[in-house]
């Protein structure tokens, strides 16, 4: 067998049933710390250890709380482990806690098991042949039915070195995680201060791996901070990574910004947020039904919040009344406070009051869309996505895209919301998603299109029926149609897709039916000719548009039909040159640049014949047809049309 990966054994069982005293003797460390803790005889805090193995490899070491009063700690230390280890007392048995923390392993899938007999040297055989055909009939509906079952003893050393055995075997059983280089994230279960050195947070490494210098944020809050310095079971290191006890000496921050239940991670890789999708099931044990927006104990993490449990319909429909013992679901989890979660992370809910466990699940989605009535069905169809294990990564992504279909969502915030190990990028990539930006790249479903298509239109049409001399609507006001808005950049990229295959077209800032022909009639055409006319006789000083207009009788939108055309350019809103004039100035101010370098406001004048009060707007519109640019002694040419 090759070397075992990193990796952290953590204690479960009832009570008593000698969890620390069995820690002491694998590892030489006394991890009850507190005062009260040696006074009571009972663990209350995670208590914490190195674990030489067979091989020379060391594991990390959790001990947990094994009272009721204490589960919370409990999951908190259970959260990042790879092996239990339950510990049963063989003059006991199996008692409630031992069920309850077997309940929790499996709630967070913890991929290995090994079951410690304690005190086997206070019975007889009888009674030790008794307490394992117990932990047998334990085990033999959970997903360990054959983890190995060793009886030892803390106080004498019975069985100690062949637990040891089991224990780095398990360590070589564990699957490969997945890696994603990006990201490093560790729940904080401790954070302090020492003299000299400063805030110290401690934690189980969940992925990826951190170095001395470098800058992690703080969530919930996004507070940015550097490792100053990394200890690893008691020894400074330059670097660490998944799977690890670490202590991080952190620069710059008061431990109570880093509280206990806090992230540590890479910057702007985590959600954070007060809403999460999930999908749990409910212990065929749970003392009672869950009832939609009931309050539960969210225990995710090191930390635990309050959330209203907001069921959703898998087929879309109205939510459910109540999950029975033994059920499974789909849910938004309302929170009372941020979070930060990661998809894919398992958790455990407990009642409110008083507490019990009644399940755990999955985080489907770690920044989801507030769960509205009118958005069941969608809310479902994207969790139906995530949900399934045969989803691809392009799969989810396109179902996380399609849930808001106005918006795009960027490099960052896709590879927070797919789980760890996705390569986002090649999931972007599929033909399903339209890019939208490049920096940061972002994307947005193609199907959005096809659901715009119809309203756009119809929209589309109307707009032909109240401007009939108008190309069609603007593409500012054919997106205000839609329900909700996109965004201009998410409308521009999908533009061109919904006219594909469509009697739609785009023309310029406007968009058209294919068929439209916005032409006037001959009577209109002729009186057009004669207002061009009149502002043609002004040259660069034209007559008021309302003079121009006297006694013309013109359609609706004819004004807006001659500029976009090209037939007169309009240089302010009540200031219309017809397009030979304005050209013939042009002409006269490309040479005078050509010859001179810079058009000064002076020399414009001059060309022009213009007041200030005019020259100014002129000179404006000239900068925003892209024909000049600002200079610091005037303007100079940008572009050259065709026709100069």
């Amino acid at each position: 067998m090759s070397a075992p990966q990193a990796f952290v054994v953590g204690t479960a069982g009832h009570i008593d049933h000698g969890k620390t005293t069995l820690v002491r003797a694998l590892t030489g460390t006394d991890t009850d710390r507190l005062e009260e803790e040696k006074r009571r005889g009972i663990t209350i805090v995670l208590g914490f250890a190195a674990l030489e193995l067979p091989g020379g490899a060391v594991a990390g070491v959790v001990d947990v709380p094994g009272h009721e009063k204490f589960v919370r700690a409990m999951v908190a230390g259970a959260g990042g482990i790879d092996v239990g280890l339950l510990v049963v007392s063989a003059d006991e048995g199996v008692m409630p806690q031992t069920r309850e923390h077997l309940d929790i392993l499996a709630m967070l899938q913890v991929p290995e098991l090994v079951v410690a007999l304690t005190r086997a040297d206070a019975v007889d055989a009888e009674l030790l042949e008794l307490a394992e055909l117990d932990v047998a009939e334990l085990l033999a509906p959970s997903r360990w039915p054959d983890a190995p079952v060793l009886a030892v003893s803390g106080l004498t050393g019975q069985g100690i070195d062949a637990l040891r055995q089991a224990l780095a075997d398990a360590g070589l059983r564990l699957p490969s995680r997945a890696a994603d280089d990006a990201l490093f994230r560790m729940p904080a279960d401790r954070s302090f201060s020492i003299k000299g050195f400063g805030t110290v947070v401690t934690g189980t490494t969940r992925d990826g791996d951190v170095s001395a210098g470098d800058t992690l944020e703080v969530l919930p809050g996004r507070v940015a901070v550097k490792v100053r310095g990394i200890q690893h079971h008691g020894q400074t290191v330059g670097h660490v990574g998944r799977g690890a006890r670490v202590a991080l000496n952190l620069q710059g921050i008061d431990p109570a910004l880093v509280p206990a239940g806090s992230w540590l991670a890479t910057p702007r890789a985590l959600a954070c947020s007060d809403r999460v999708d999930v999908a749990f099931d409910l212990l065929d044990s749970a003392p009672w039904p869950l009832l939609n927006n009931a309050r539960v104990r969210f225990l995710y993490g090191t930390d635990e919040r309050i959330a209203t449990v907001r069921l959703i319909d898998p087929q879309g429909g109205p939510a459910p009344e109540s999950v029975e013992p033994g059920g499974a679901a789909l849910a938004q989890l309302a929170l009372e406070e941020p979070m930060g979660s990661v998809a894919g992370d398992r958790f455990v809910l407990r009642s409110e009051s008083p507490m019990r466990t009644l399940g755990g699940g999955r985080v489907l989605d770690p920044e989801p869309s507030l769960l509205r009535r009118r958005g069941r069905a969608a809310a479902a169809t994207l969790l139906n996505v995530l949900a399934d294990p045969q989803a691809s990564g392009a799969d989810r992504a396109v179902a996380l895209l399609e849930r808001t279909p106005g918006e795009a969502l960027d490099l960052h915030a896709l590879r927070r919301r797919l789980p760890l190990g996705t390569d986002a990028v090649a999931a972007a990539a599929d033909p399903r998603l339209v890019p939208v930006a490049s920096d940061p790249p972002s994307w947005v479903a193609a199907l959005v299109a096809d659901r715009w298509r119809p309203s756009l239109e119809a929209s589309v049409a109307q707009h032909h029926r109240d401007h009939p001399l108008l190309d069609g609507p603007q593409l500012t006001e054919l997106r205000q149609t839609l329900s909700p808005p996109p965004s201009p950049r998410v409308f521009e990229a999908l533009l061109p897709r919904v006219c594909a295959g469509s009697p739609l077209e785009r023309r310029g800032p406007r968009v058209a039916l294919v068929a439209h022909s916005p032409d006037p009639d001959a009577a209109a055409r002729s009186a057009l000719d004669a207002v061009v006319a009149r502002l043609a006789a002004g040259g660069a000083h034209p007559p008021k548009l309302e003079d121009a207009l006297d006694g013309v009788a013109l359609p609706p939108d004819a004004m807006a039909w001659l500029v976009e055309r090209g037939e007169v350019i309009r240089v302010a809103e009540d200031w219309i040159v017809a397009r030979e004039p304005f050209r013939a100035l042009f002409r006269r101010i490309a040479a005078w640049i050509d010859a001179e370098g810079v058009l000064t406001p002076g020399a414009f004048k001059d060309l022009s014949g213009l007041t200030r009060r005019g020259a100014i707007p002129f000179l404006e519109y000239l900068d925003r047809a892209r024909l000049t640019q600002r200079h610091p002694d005037g303007r100079v040419l940008r572009d050259r049309p065709d026709w100069l």
